[in-house]
C-alpha cells in the first residue's frame, strides 16, 4: 500500500510541469489570437474611413464640375467669382475649381474669352473626415472636364463655291478653292470654255440627266478631285486628281487624268439648299446681343457711297435694302471702308453700270460682310422672285457686276475682309471679280474673264451650310458639349 502512495505521488510531481506547459500554450494561442483579431478590427476601421473619406472627396470633385458648369451658362457669373477663374465651396460638400480655356494657343487659366473654343475645369474636392493615420487613401479627389465652349453669332458652315444650278466658270489659278469641299453643283451642269482656266481644288457636279455633267470645252484643268454623276468631257482639260464619273469622254481618259478614274453613277453627295430668310432675331454678335438694324429708305440712303459702313461703335450692324427698287446703287470708283460686320439684305444687286467698287476694312481689323438676297419659298431649293417688277413689289433679280467688284483687303499676310454671297438667283460677272469668302447661288450662274477668288468660311446665321439645318440662335456664350472626362491624382 505504501508502495502505490508514493508511486501515485512520484508521477503526480512528473507530469505537473507538462500541465504547466500546457497551460502556457493555450494563453499564448489565445494572446496571438486576440492580438490578429484586434489587429483587424482597427485595420478594417481604417479601411472604411480611408473608403469613407475618398467617396466624399469625389463627391466633392464631381459638385465642383458640375457647379462650375453650370455657373458658366450665366453671363459674367465666371469674372463675379471672388476670384475670378475659381469656383469654391465649404459647405458639405468642398471644393476649388480651376477654369482654363483655350483660345488657339493652348490652355490658359481665367474666364473664356470671345476666340474661345474649348474650356477645361479642373476640379479638387476634399472630404469632410479625413483618412485615419496610416491610410494610404489619398485625402483629397481631382476631377478634369473638358468641354467645346459655344459662342453666339454666324456659325462658319459649308463649301466655297455653291453653284446650285450650275454655271460656266472660266478662272485662272488665282481660283483657290483649297481647304474645302471645293466647287459644288447640287443640280445642274458645270461648263469651263477658256484655254488655261485653273480650278485649284476639288469639283463636284450632281444631278439627274440631263444634269449632273462636266463640260470642258478647252484647255481647262482642275488641280484636285473630281465627282460627276453622269458625264465629264474632257475635251483638251485634265484633272490633275481622281476623276468618278457616270462617263468619260474621251474613254478610257488616259492622260487626261493624272489619278485613277472610277466609273460610277451614284450621286456624289451633296448638301441640301438652305432657304434663307430675312429674320433679323438669328443675328447675334459674341455675347448674344442683337445686331442693330438700319432700313433703307428711311435710316440709310439707297446706295454705298466712299467713306464708313458700320454699327454704332463698332458694333455688328444690318442693313436692310429690300424696299430699295432695282437694289442699292454705286458710283463709279467708289471704296466702302468696314468699322465691323454688316449684313446687306437687298432683292437684287445690279451693279452693271458700276466700274470700281470696293470694300475694304478700315483698320487692321477683321470685318465681315454679306450680301443676301432671300428665299422667302421654305422647300430646300432655290426660289427666285421673278415675278414683274411693276406688279410684284419683292421682285428679285441677279447678283450683276459688270466691271470690277473687289470684296477683298489683304493687310500684310490676313485678309482684312471675308464676304458671303447668297442669292437664290443667279451670279453674272463679267470682269474683274475679286472674292475672298463663299459664293451660294441658285440659279444658273456665269463667272468669268479671270475672277480671282479665295476661300474663308463665313457661314449665315440661323443656318448649318453643310447640313442644310437650322440653327437656333444662342442667347450667350456658352458650354457645349462634353470632349473628355477623367480623374487625376488626388493628394
Amino acid at each position: 500500500m505504501l508502495l502505490i502512495v508514493r508511486t501515485l505521488r512520484g508521477r503526480l510531481r512528473s507530469e505537473s510541469g507538462s500541465a504547466l506547459i500546457a497551460v502556457l500554450g493555450v494563453m499564448m494561442v489565445g494572446l496571438i489570437l486576440t492580438t490578429l483579431v484586434a489587429t483587424s478590427v482597427v485595420s478594417a476601421a481604417g479601411t472604411s474611413a480611408s473608403t469613407r473619406s475618398g467617396v466624399q472627396a469625389q463627391a466633392a470633385a464631381d459638385a465642383g464640375i458640375a457647379a462650375a458648369r453650370a455657373g458658366l451658362y450665366t453671363p459674367g457669373n465666371c469674372a463675379a467669382q471672388p476670384s475670378p477663374g475659381t469656383y469654391t465651396s465649404t459647405g458639405t460638400l468642398t471644393y476649388t475649381v480651376t477654369v482654363q480655356f483655350d483660345a488657339g494657343s493652348g490652355w490658359q487659366a481665367g474666364c473664356p474669352t470671345s476666340t474661345t473654343s474649348r474650356i477645361r475645369l479642373l476640379s479638387t474636392g476634399t472630404p469632410q473626415s479625413p483618412a485615419m493615420a496610416g491610410s494610404t487613401t489619398p485625402r483629397t479627389r481631382t476631377v478634369e472636364a473638358i468641354y467645346n465652349w459655344l459662342i453666339p453669332g454666324p456659325t462658319p458652315s459649308g463649301t466655297s463655291v455653291n453653284l446650285y444650278s450650275g454655271g460656266e466658270v472660266e478662272a485662272n489659278s488665282s481660283f483657290d478653292l483649297s481647304e474645302s469641299g471645293g466647287l459644288v453643283v447640287q443640280n445642274g451642269n458645270l461648263l469651263c470654255n477658256k484655254n488655261n482656266s485653273v480650278f485649284n481644288g476639288n469639283v463636284t457636279v450632281a444631278g439627274n440627266s440631263p444634269n449632273g455633267n462636266l463640260t470642258f470645252s478647252a484647255t481647262c484643268a482642275v488641280n484636285g478631285d473630281v465627282a460627276v454623276q453622269n458625264t465629264a468631257t474632257l475635251g483638251s482639260g485634265t484633272v490633275n486628281g481622281d476623276l468618278t464619273a457616270g462617263a468619260v469622254s474621251p474613254n478610257p481618259p488616259g492622260s487626261h487624268v493624272t489619278g485613277t478614274y472610277t466609273q460610277g453613277s451614284i450621286a456624289p453627295p451633296t448638301a441640301p439648299w438652305v432657304d434663307v430668310t430675312y429674320t433679323p432675331s438669328d443675328w447675334r454678335d459674341s455675347t448674344g446681343a442683337q445686331f442693330a438694324v438700319k432700313v433703307a429708305p428711311t435710316d440709310t440712303p439707297c446706295s454705298f457711297v466712299n467713306g464708313n459702313l458700320g454699327g454704332p461703335s463698332g458694333s455688328p450692324i444690318i442693313v436692310n435694302m429690300l424696299g430699295c427698287v432695282g437694289g442699292p446703287s454705286a458710283g463709279n470708283n467708289t471704296t466702302v471702308a468696314l468699322t465691323s460686320d454688316v449684313v446687306i439684305f437687298a432683292n437684287q444687286f445690279n451693279f452693271t453700270t458700276v466700274n470700281g467698287l470696293q470694300f475694304t476694312s478700315s483698320s487692321s481689323a477683321v470685318h465681315r460682310l454679306w450680301f443676301i438676297t432671300p428665299d422667302n419659298v421654305a422647300d430646300h431649293k432655290p426660289t427666285c422672285n421673278t415675278a414683274p417688277a411693276a406688279t410684284d413689289p419683292a421682285h428679285q433679280d441677279d447678283f450683276n457686276v459688270k466691271n470690277t467688284l473687289t470684296a477683298s483687303d489683304v493687310i500684310q499676310t490676313t485678309n482684312a475682309v471675308q464676304a458671303m454671297l447668297y442669292t437664290p438667283c443667279a451670279l453674272v460677272t463679267k470682269n474683274n471679280l475679286t472674292w475672298n469668302g463663299q459664293i451660294y447661288t441658285g440659279s444658273y450662274s456665269t463667272i468669268v474673264n479671270n475672277p480671282v477668288y479665295t476661300y474663308d468660311q463665313v457661314g449665315i446665321a440661323g443656318y448649318d451650310l453643310s447640313t442644310g439645318a437650322v440653327i437656333p440662335p444662342l442667347l450667350s456664350p456658352q458650354p457645349g458639349t462634353l470632349i473628355s472626362d477623367r480623374d487625376l491624382a488626388g493628394g
